[in-house]
C-alpha cells in the first residue's frame, strides 16, 4: 500500500499527472473494501461487493474533512459540514476517469426546487487551487424557474496528495497486516531472476 502511495508522489513530482490520478482514484477502493468487508449482497448464491457503497463510504469518512465550505467542520472536526467535493463525487469521476477516459461526473445534486432548475460542471485543474460557486441567469419568462448552475475545479495534484494523505492515516489506524492481500509482487527478471518487487 506503502508504495502505491509512494507511487503517486513520484508521479506527481515528475509532472506525470494522469498516471497519478490514476493510482491515486484506486486508494480509496482499497481502503474501502478493507474497512466495509460487510458491503455486499446476495445474488444467486453469489457474494457481489458493492464496490460504489464501499468507496463513497470510505471518502466520506477520511477525505471529506479536506474539502469543507466556509461552514467548516462538523463539531468533533471530523467531516465537512458542506463539502463540495463528496464521495458520490469522487467515485464518478473514478468510474468515469478509469473505464471512459472522461471526466463527466454527473450531477452532483437535486436538479429543481421550487425557485431553480440546476445544472453541474465539474472541472480538473492543474497550478490552481479548488474553486466551488454558483452563477445563474434570470428566466426568459415570468414564470420559468432561473436556471442556476453549480460549477466545482479541484486542482489534480490536491486530489492526488490528500487522497494519499488519507490513505496513509488510515494505513496507520488499520496496521500493514490489514493489507496483505492488497499487494502486487512483480518479479523483476532484467536484473536477477529472483528479485521481487512488492507494489
Amino acid at each position: 500500500m506503502l508504495e502505491k502511495i509512494e507511487a503517486v508522489k513520484d508521479a506527481l513530482e515528475k509532472e506525470s499527472y494522469l498516471p497519478a490520478l490514476s493510482l491515486a482514484l484506486t486508494l480509496p477502493d482499497i481502503c474501502g473494501q478493507i474497512e466495509y468487508p460487510e458491503f455486499y449482497i446476495l445474488r444467486k448464491g453469489k457474494k457481489i461487493n458493492l464496490t460504489g457503497k464501499q468507496y463513497k463510504t470510505w471518502f466520506d469518512n477520511w477525505v471529506n474533512h479536506r474539502y469543507a465550505d466556509p461552514s467548516g467542520w462538523t463539531e468533533d472536526f471530523q467531516k465537512a459540514r458542506n463539502p463540495y467535493f463528496t464521495g458520490a463525487m469522487c467515485y464518478d469521476l473514478r468510474c468515469s476517469f478509469l473505464h471512459s477516459g472522461n471526466l463527466s461526473i454527473g450531477d452532483f445534486g437535486e436538479s429543481e426546487d421550487e425557485e431553480f432548475n440546476y445544472s453541474y460542471e465539474f472541472e480538473l485543474w492543474l497550478a490552481g487551487c479548488n474553486s466551488f460557486g454558483e452563477s445563474w441567469t434570470e428566466s426568459s419568462r415570468d414564470k420559468e424557474k432561473i436556471k442556476k448552475t453549480r460549477n466545482v475545479s479541484i486542482d489534480i495534484s490536491e486530489l492526488c496528495k490528500n487522497l494519499c494523505l488519507s490513505a496513509e492515516d488510515y494505513y496507520k489506524f488499520k496496521g500493514k497486516d490489514a493489507f496483505k492481500n492488497n499487494e502486487i509482487r512483480v518479479i523483476n527478471i532484467q536484473n536477477s531472476p529472483s528479485r521481487i518487487s512488492i507494489l
